[in-house]
């Protein structure tokens, strides 16, 4: 009976992964919208005073993160890890520094997402 079950699941398993192979997936739709400066001040995060409907639209559709955190405690050094996924200290960005060189081997987020054939301001 052990054995049966094992090559029955051993068969389904490789049907599963012989199927999944040949669905082509549709990538994902990513608008990303960078702010400086206004923490949650939009009506989708409970904002009384902002009024933002199309941001709220998407925002309805889309993911709005309620618990996040930055890595650093200013604009430019945190823009630098979110584009890297390098933390400031790491890169040499903490001190604002705009003339640390910047690694050729790293491909930015920018970069990553052009390559997979998304339309990006940023490179």
């Amino acid at each position: 009976m052990q054995k049966r079950s094992l090559l029955l699941l051993t068969f389904c398993s490789l049907v599963l992964f012989s199927c999944s192979r040949n669905i082509i997936e549709t990538p994902p739709n990513i608008i990303w919208l960078v702010a400086e400066d206004i923490s949650p001040a939009l009506d989708c995060y409970g904002d009384e005073f902002a009024t933002t409907p199309n941001i709220d639209a998407l925002a309805a559709q889309g993911i709005v993160y309620d618990n996040a955190f930055a890595t650093a405690p200013i604009c430019a050094p945190s823009r630098s890890c979110l584009i890297s996924g390098l933390y400031a200290t790491s890169l040499g960005t903490q001190h604002l520094r705009c003339e640390i060189p910047f690694p050729n081997s790293l491909k930015t987020l920018p970069e990553l997402l052009s390559q997979a054939g998304y339309f990006t301001s940023n490179r």
